[in-house]
């Protein structure tokens, strides 16, 4: 009795699956239907038009001032005084630090000296009778001698006080009172990294500094347009280059430098962001979207071009290309206005 009771079972279940798998595969089908583009890459026609094409390059940056000044001590001394501090508002001549100058203050005072007892000696031989010439010929050339260390001297005591050579504001100061620093040479002159002594900026002139790579810089010119944005300043704000440097920095990249007319309020020196430079602009030229063309070389590629009714099959048109940008390329010969070009257009699968 039981037996019979499961294959009866089993004979119900069978054609219940079986239903249930037929209903499946239909709706499977159905959907495959609504949605073609689940089978795979589908295309669209589209007609050859006029535009404009747009190449541009962009490159990171970071805003710097337009006015930057970095100084430091042309004598060697110990520091004594830094009466600024980053920030400090300073305008030309204003002193930035100072050295001690007591041993250049006494040499100063010693060749002074010298210089007086050596007139008196001058004055004495040229009063002899009869002269001696050898005799004054040798005090006049050692009174020469100790006139050139009172100039020495004195252009030692003015370098051991460093002054601003622009107005500005300080924006960093590299050592302290106490450290020895050397002539024309960053300090302290034993820090691990070389940096001047005061680096000055006008923050009402902001710039930003582009680092662009080498296989590009070739394209970039001053005047061209550009769009720098930001971090933390707001909404792109629209400039232009206004100079390229003639080598690359250390880190490979050369710099440009691109200016707004507006700098955005909350521009600050040191933040970061991208540069976007118009490099060059075709304007209502032919285009075709960039997956309509096939790429056979420099400036050459191949379309397929569909027919005024629909059921000619596709022609294959060699094209000479130009411009490029995002989402047009030019098409400077091959194709008229009106023609409809097969576009292929990947779709991303919506299966989970």
């Amino acid at each position: 009795m039981t037996m019979s009771t499961g294959r009866r079972r089993r004979g119900w279940l069978l054609p219940t699956v079986l239903v249930i798998v037929l209903v499946v595969g239909a709706a499977g089908v159905a959907v495959l239907l609504r949605e073609p583009q689940l089978l795979g890459p589908r295309t669209s026609v589209v007609p050859v038009v006029r535009g404009d094409v747009v190449a541009a390059i962009s490159a990171p940056g970071a805003v710097r001032s337009a006015g930057e000044a970095e100084v430091s001590f042309a004598v060697s001394g110990t520091v004594e005084s830094i009466p600024v501090a980053p920030g400090s508002v300073v305008r030309q001549g204003d002193v930035l630090a100072t050295l001690d100058d007591g041993p250049t203050q006494a040499r100063l005072t010693a060749a002074q000296s010298a210089v007086a007892a050596d007139l008196a000696e001058v004055t004495a031989a040229r009063a002899r009778v009869p002269a001696d010439p050898a005799l004054l010929g040798r005090l006049e050339a050692t009174a020469a001698r100790d006139r050139a260390d009172v100039t020495e001297a004195s252009r030692v005591l003015d370098g051991t006080v460093l002054r601003a050579p622009r107005d500005g504001t300080v924006t960093a100061v590299a050592g302290q009172v106490g450290d020895r620093v050397l002539a024309g040479e960053p300090t302290p002159d034993d820090a691990a990294d070389r940096r001047p002594f005061v680096r000055l900026a006008d923050l009402g002139a902001l710039v930003v500094r582009a680092a662009v790579p080498p296989r590009d810089v070739a394209r970039v010119a001053a005047g061209q347009p550009a769009v720098a944005t930001v971090d933390g300043a707001g909404p792109a704000v629209e400039g232009e280059v206004v100079g390229v440097e003639p080598a690359p920095g250390p880190d490979g990249a050369y710099g440009v430098t691109v200016a707004t007319v507006f700098p955005p309020p909350a521009m600050r020196v040191g933040q970061v962001g991208d540069v976007r430079i118009e490099v060059s602009r075709a304007v209502g030229v032919l285009v075709v979207p960039p997956e309509a063309v096939r790429v056979t070389g420099p400036g050459r590629g191949t379309v397929l071009v569909r027919g005024p009714d629909d059921r000619a099959p596709d022609r294959v048109v060699a094209v000479t290309t130009g411009l490029a940008d995002a989402v047009s390329i030019e098409v400077r010969d091959g194709l008229r206005a009106g023609d409809r070009v097969v576009v292929a257009r990947p779709v991303a699968s919506v299966l989970p």
